[in-house]
């Protein structure tokens, strides 16, 4: 499960750096998939403009069965934009009423944190939301021909600003990606907190730390020394988020996994309000180790999964052996689901 963590960190980390090109068009494909069960955009049938695309959103190349869970939710709306070759991905969100930027606005703004001018960034039609796209080259992909470059989008940014009186509006954001990530079946790798100056090892607790969806569940503990013995706090993390949420300087990251793609959700108090980032990264864009292809790492990809899920299912039999807490929150309780 660690190794998995630190592969989706580094992964979230290089998409940053991805270059930017335009490909030629070839031939349309139509998909094939069932729209049974296909979120909004699935169904709209993309027309795939390189042959090294097929039906959907994933790399025809890749072996295995993507663990592709078909949900109609924020999160599939933005996973259905990756895969795409570059000129297919410009295509789609000009449909999708997506419009560019000006230059002049992407610089020193508070969704663009790198204050580079040369990255586009794009405005939802209601202007509520802005993306970017993360576009990589293949270079490494074995289906390559003759030394020929073909671009994909491997990543996909949403940026949203909520004032800071409407720290309420934020924590029901949270809940709502939970229960997007929790209806995908996905990994809940880690939600966590932190603020500035805030003390780990305090009580009241000061800090949400969980990892999984049964650790999320048990709340977060600390331990501290009463009259020199040994305590331990326990509290639910909702609660913990609701009191701390305001403090200067507040980070708060949910990251999540499965074989195919990892998912990011991160909120930070900035003086411009509360900016909550959304990332959805396809893991089998990501540069692949020299000499290593998808044959060699699907497999390896699988078993963390496997492990992941195993780990947590093994979780719940830990929480009940031990005193905190007394039980386990149901987890629709837990994310408001009625």
């Amino acid at each position: 499960m660690n190794q998995k963590l630190i592969v989706v960190l580094v992964m979230l980390l290089s998409i940053y750096g991805s270059a930017i090109a335009q490909n030629k068009k070839g031939k349309a494909k139509k998909a094939t998939t069932s729209s049974k069960g296909l979120s909004t955009a699935e169904k709209m049938g993309y027309a795939r403009t390189n042959k090294y695309w097929g039906p959907g959103t994933f790399y025809l190349y890749a072996p295995g069965k993507p663990n592709n869970k078909m949900a109609n939710n924020a999160i599939t709306a933005m996973r259905d934009l990756t895969g795409l070759s570059n000129d297919d991905f410009y295509t789609e969100i000009a449909k999708q009423g997506y419009v560019e930027i000006p230059k002049k606005e992407v610089t020193k703004t508070w969704f663009n944190d790198t204050r580079n001018k040369d990255v586009p960034y794009y405005y939802s039609a209601d202007k509520s939301y802005v993306i970017k796209a993360a576009i990589k080259d293949m270079y490494r992909s074995p289906a390559m021909e003759n030394g020929k470059y073909a671009y994909a989008c491997n990543a996909l940014m949403k940026y949203v600003l909520y004032p800071k009186s409407d720290s309420a509006k934020v924590i029901e954001a949270v809940l709502q990606y939970l229960r997007d990530l929790n209806e995908l079946k996905v990994n809940l790798s880690t939600v966590g907190t932190k603020f500035k100056k805030c003390d780990p090892k305090a009580y009241p607790i000061q800090q949400v730390g969980s990892s999984g969806w049964t650790s999320f569940r048990a709340g977060s503990f600390v331990l501290v020394m009463n009259e020199g013995k040994p305590k331990i706090h326990w509290e639910r993390n909702e609660n913990i988020i609701r009191r701390t949420i305001g403090n200067t300087d507040f980070v708060l990251e949910v990251l999540a996994m499965e074989t195919d793609f990892s998912y990011l959700m991160k909120v930070k108090l900035e003086k411009e309000g509360y900016v909550v980032e959304y990332t959805v990264s396809a893991q089998n864009f990501g540069d692949l180790e020299p000499g290593n292809t998808w044959v060699k790492q699907y497999p390896i990809e699988v078993q963390q999964y496997k492990a992941g899920v195993k780990a947590d299912k093994d979780a719940v039999d830990l929480y009940k052996k031990a005193p905190f807490p007394p039980v386990l929150e149901d987890l629709n309780k837990l994310l408001h689901i009625k």
